[in-house]
């Protein structure tokens, strides 16, 4: 099982579409599910110090909450709507603020879950994948991809359900490794 501090990070509507498929997922492997939109987390100023230091200077929920529990957990997975065939801007912003923990997400596993409405989700999922191999973790699978647009509507995506427990049971078989 992902440790007590193991994370499912997300951003969508509570009790969404997104959030119904990470659901899933956290039943099999235990964690936590943390919302984005449920913190204060600004934008990346590009000034590298923490290139220089190892520590961002921007002062946040990032700095003081979300980094330790990310650098403290088995894995981490990252789930968004799909927003303009990308990530959300929140996820996004969750994204370019971890350049200062660099090599320290090192072989932790990372999944990928996103849901929109038949267009977008490879573009999602590439985004996500690609912040996984940039930190040198372990990409559970290709990524889940849900159809989905009103709430509720993902329930009825049998293939994106069953994708998400597969998820869950995977990512328990590479802890096992």
């Amino acid at each position: 099982m992902f440790n007590e501090s193991s994370i499912y990070f997300r951003r969508s509507r509570k009790n969404g579409n997104t959030e119904y498929l990470l659901d899933i997922s956290l039943e099999i492997t235990g964690g936590e599910l943390i919302r984005l939109s449920d913190y204060n987390i600004k934008y990346c100023n590009s000034c590298w110090v923490c290139q220089k230091t190892g520590i961002c200077p921007v002062k946040d929920d990032m700095n003081e909450k979300l980094i330790p529990m990310i650098l403290e957990s088995d894995g981490i997975v990252l789930g968004t709507p799909v927003y303009f065939n990308n990530v959300s801007a929140q996820l996004k912003t969750f994204i370019d603020r971890t350049w200062c923990i660099k090599g320290g997400l090192r072989n932790k596993i990372g999944g990928a879950v996103v849901v929109g409405r038949k267009y977008g989700a490879e573009s999602a999922i590439t985004a996500i994948n690609a912040f996984f191999l940039k930190h040198e973790m372990i990409v559970a699978n290709r990524g889940i991809s849900g159809i989905g647009y009103a709430k509720g509507d993902i329930e009825s995506d049998v293939e994106a359900v069953e994708a998400a427990k597969r998820l869950g049971y995977r990512i328990l078989e590479l802890l096992n490794v």
